[in-house]
């Protein structure tokens, strides 16, 4: 049987899908005129009963201790505007789930308000060498720096025109940034003696991870994506003159010494698509409770259906992690160079790394020979000169 619920009840059951006390506002994030992302996020403990669930056995509690019936939701199909959903038993003080009310998930109508996902980020700031992300509830400034990617080439930097001219994608990593904090004294205890709601060990990561294959440009080849380790073999049909389109010297670009100084470039372009993630662990002291018949001295039941109450009977240190990702539309002002459209539906969904580096590869396709070994990076910009048919390529050495 089919369970419907409403979009209102949606909107809170995926704000409530992270249960970190200390995020109060959603991400606040902007590009900044140096090219950073920088993002806020508002909130953070105000000391008591954060990370922890009061049940209220003093009857100071603003909630009735029990439980009611709710959706955890598991997916969301924007195109059908379907969730997939579980029904479970929540507590009413705290909203976490107690146990699963139904065997299978539930196919149900729903468009949360706002498709942008939550994350810690108070400022966001994204520039060419990476992405820092600042939590100013645990002042924390979080920094990963996009991945090197690679682009092997032969022959660099000159080739002829109708000569092979080949480039193989090397490597394209992940990247992790983080920053922590050894102890928040939320509950109001030490390191030395920890009280209920109490942080420790926490940590927020930043992961740049691929998202896709690495896309080239070059000028009378065209557009072509290259898979990792993949290759790819073509000639050019005219030579880098400025009347064929050819741009600057290279005596104008920096580590280009193998070439006349007034020899004109042909300028194309490497990049490749990354997703960001976060990732936010931390260990929280946490009453351990248990379960006993009857109510408690309030008369009030808060466990077991409603047929009985929880008492403390130990405390210990629980891990607690959040996490999800941080798409570009999280990002106010972010250029148009920066977004990634793989999907080609007009919203960016990924970030473009320029971070490329080309690495000069000998006839058997080594980049370690040392005859030949050299790279160069330019921001993702592709520098190649293309000389006549009947010049000479200058190999190094020769």
């Amino acid at each position: 049987m089919k369970r419907f619920i409403s979009v209102f009840l949606f909107t809170l059951l995926l704000a409530g899908s992270i249960h970190a006390p200390a995020f109060a506002d959603d991400p606040s994030c902007t590009f900044e005129a140096d090219g950073s992302i920088t993002c806020t996020v508002g909130g953070g403990g105000d000391g008591g009963n954060v990370g922890g669930g009061d049940d209220g056995d003093d009857g100071g509690e603003a909630c009735v201790p029990g439980q009611h019936l709710g959706y955890e939701v598991l997916s969301y199909d924007a195109g059908a505007g379907t969730c997939e959903a579980l029904l479970v038993y929540q507590d009413n003080c705290t909203g976490q789930m107690i146990e699963p009310a139904a065997d299978e998930p539930d196919e149900i109508p729903c468009a949360p308000g706002n498709p942008v996902p939550p994350n810690p980020c108070d400022e966001l700031s994204v520039s060419g060498g990476g992405i820092t992300c600042e939590a100013y509830a645990w002042d924390l400034k979080a920094n990963v720096r996009f991945p090197e990617i690679y682009l092997d080439v032969r022959p660099y930097p000159a080739t002829l025109v109708r000569w092979d001219t080949t480039v193989r994608s090397g490597s394209m990593g992940q990247a992790s940034g983080s920053d922590g904090k050894d102890y928040i004294p939320y509950g109001g205890g030490s390191p030395g003696n920890p009280r209920e709601g109490d942080w420790s060990d926490l940590r927020l990561i930043l992961t740049l991870r691929p998202a896709g294959m690495l896309y080239l440009n070059l000028p009378y080849i065209g557009d072509f994506p290259l898979a990792s380790g993949a290759s790819y073999t073509f000639a050019w049909e005219v030579p880098s003159h400025p009347a064929a389109g050819g741009g600057p010297l290279a005596g104008s670009i920096a580590g280009l010494d193998e070439l006349p100084s007034d020899m004109p470039l042909f300028v194309g372009y490497g990049r490749a698509p990354y997703r960001l993630y976060w990732e936010l662990r931390y260990l929280v002291y946490e009453s351990i409770k248990e379960c006993f018949p009857g109510p408690n001295a309030n008369g009030r039941y808060n466990c077991d259906r409603g047929t009985g109450h929880k008492e403390i009977v130990d405390y210990e240190w629980r891990r607690r992690s959040q996490g999800g990702e941080i798409p570009p539309s999280a990002v106010r002002n972010l250029p148009a160079s920066v977004m990634a459209d793989l999907n080609n539906d007009g919203t960016a969904d990924a970030y473009w790394d320029n971070n490329l580096t080309l690495r000069r590869m000998d006839n058997a396709g080594s980049i370690s020979n040392p005859l030949y070994q050299r790279s160069w990076s330019w921001g993702g910009t592709i520098y190649w000169a293309v000389r006549e048919g009947q010049g000479q390529i200058g190999w190094p050495g020769y």
